[in-house]
């Protein structure tokens, strides 16, 4: 069995290959770059051995070894993720301190060697890496929902300020005419000042969804006795949010 210890960096990582049944040092720890090339020189010294006789060990840790790993996992390599602690104490326990890229994929390919029934790693696999996927996928849709809720909520707070009567004309909020009427006034004293020609475009909107009963000239009237305040930094915010919103 090959042994190949990699240490992972942003720009370049080392590598080093050590046979397990001698302990001798194959290769010695040699920098390739985080790109096609170096890949390509990666695959270049492992594939002197069967696939089946190579056992590829990394940190598993942030993100930069993302695309080696799926590389080498569409290669068919097996390569063994090691959580960062076990690295860092068995570098103590040989007498290391300081962390040494070099010396480091010799500690890694020392790891991959334990012959403990309960390994010091875990071996990934492809179906492994398409689940990471999923679950980034499911992150990043609470992520966007979380920015759209602090997004919504600013919104409503100025809403409050320039037009505090604006939601109680709607029976529902961030419909397609509500936003677009905000979207083009934002204020109350927009919508009073706007000719009723213009504000009546905002209410000729097609597409599927329930039809409402507030006309122009009644959201006008509502607008020119409103108790909202004019603000043009609110009328702004208001239009940013929006836009950010419908992203």
């Amino acid at each position: 069995m090959k042994l190949v210890g990699i240490d992972i960096g942003k720009h370049k990582h080392f590598v080093s290959i050590v046979d397990k049944l001698t302990g001798e040092v194959i290769l010695q720890p040699v920098a390739f770059s985080n790109n096609a090339q170096g890949f390509e020189f990666l695959i270049s010294q492992i594939a002197l051995y069967p696939v089946d006789s190579v056992l590829i060990g990394m940190e598993d840790t942030g993100h930069y070894h993302f695309a080696l790993l799926r590389f080498l996992l569409q290669k068919n390599y097996s390569v063994a993720l090691i959580n960062p602690k076990t690295t860092d104490l068995n570098r103590r326990m040989d007498g290391g301190i300081t962390k040494n890229d070099k010396l480091d994929t010799l500690n890694i390919c020392d790891i991959l060697s334990s012959n403990k029934l309960k390994k010091p790693y875990r071996l990934t696999s492809s179906k492994k890496f398409d689940l990471y996927e999923q679950k980034q996928l499911t992150r990043l849709h609470h992520s966007l929902k979380e920015q759209i809720n602090v997004l919504s909520n600013r919104l409503q707070k100025c809403i409050d300020l320039v037009f505090p009567e604006y939601n109680s004309l709607f029976k529902s909020k961030y419909g397609k005419v509500y936003m677009s009427i905000l979207k083009q006034f934002g204020s109350a004293k927009a919508i009073a000042q706007a000719d009723i020609r213009t504000l009546r475009k905002c209410f000729d909107i097609t597409g599927r969804g329930n039809r409402i009963s507030l006309t122009a000239e009644k959201l006008k009237e509502s607008a020119k006795t409103s108790v909202g305040i004019s603000s043009l930094a609110d009328e702004m915010q208001i239009k940013h949010l929006i836009a950010h919103i419908e992203l």
